[in-house]
């Protein structure tokens, strides 16, 4: 088995901030939800939000790959994604993760094939693959 390992540092540097280092990146903060804590610092990423765009942004990641194995491309790809997180027996998770894809093709005979690049993609994202919860994937094929 293949393995890849990716190393980070979090720390604490003001009240609920933390603080993400990654070797040769920017370091970002990060804080809680506004749903989590009302005084949370706005404009930060908290948990939730970067659980939900590493899904997202996973699946977009996935289907370049995917795309260049079914000899196919698209113009342009994007996302709507919504996470649901519920509570059960005070144990708050995910309960599924809906991504509404939409892709733009330069003609026709592409459709099919970047339809099935964008199922081969969220079945090898690791992301999706490690997630408890389903991942709903609506898509729309445009040409354009």
């Amino acid at each position: 088995m293949t393995e890849h390992k990716y190393a980070l540092q979090a720390e604490t540097t003001d009240d609920h901030i933390v603080t993400v280092s990654m070797e040769g990146m920017d370091d970002f903060e990060v804080t809680s939800a506004p749903d989590w804590y009302p005084d949370a610092k706005e404009g930060l990423f908290s948990p939730q939000t970067m659980f939900v765009s590493a899904s997202a942004s996973c699946l977009i990641l996935s289907v370049f790959k995917a795309a260049k194995r079914l000899h196919t491309d698209f113009k342009h790809i994007s996302i709507d994604a919504l996470g649901t997180m519920g509570e059960n027996d005070d144990v708050w998770s995910f309960a599924k993760i809906e991504l509404k894809v939409k892709a733009v093709v330069e003609n026709e005979g592409q459709i099919d094939k970047i339809s099935r690049a964008i199922d081969l993609a969220h079945k090898t994202c690791p992301i999706a693959n490690t997630l408890k919860c389903p991942t709903i994937i609506n898509k729309e094929i445009i040409v354009g």
